[in-house]
């Protein structure tokens, strides 16, 4: 519920900012942007500022789907821990009152021990 939650405010922002951005008075303002090695020309600020925030939203949402995971597999594993501690509870219950817990078998009597009948 929280990703779903995250996901339809960064879409509300998302949606915002284009608003904003298409409905600037002032002229359009071209950059130069340069990726790695790769150089952009006449590009436009509202396209700089877009990209920007989607690749900001897009590493928030990735940092956070890896913790999701993170924390769901130790939630797994916690569960799993407290599951194991429940059936020895339960085992320990039903224990007898007297004598050892787990009960020993009995010892076999030798055939010879009852006189070879």
């Amino acid at each position: 519920m929280v990703i779903f939650r995250v996901i339809l405010i960064l879409l509300a922002f998302a949606v915002v900012l284009v608003l904003a951005l298409t409905n600037m008075q002032s002229g359009r303002i071209a950059v130069e942007v340069q990726v790695f090695n790769k150089t952009y020309y006449d590009v436009p600020v509202a396209f700089v500022m877009l990209y920007s925030f989607a690749f900001g939203a897009l590493c928030v949402g990735i940092f956070t789907l890896v913790s999701e995971i993170q924390l769901r597999s130790r939630l797994y594993r916690q569960k799993r821990a407290q599951d194991a501690l429940m059936d020895e509870l339960r085992a320990l219950r039903n224990a007898p009152l007297e004598g050892e817990y787990p009960p020993k078998p009995a010892p076999e009597r030798p055939e010879s021990a009852n006189g070879g009948i």
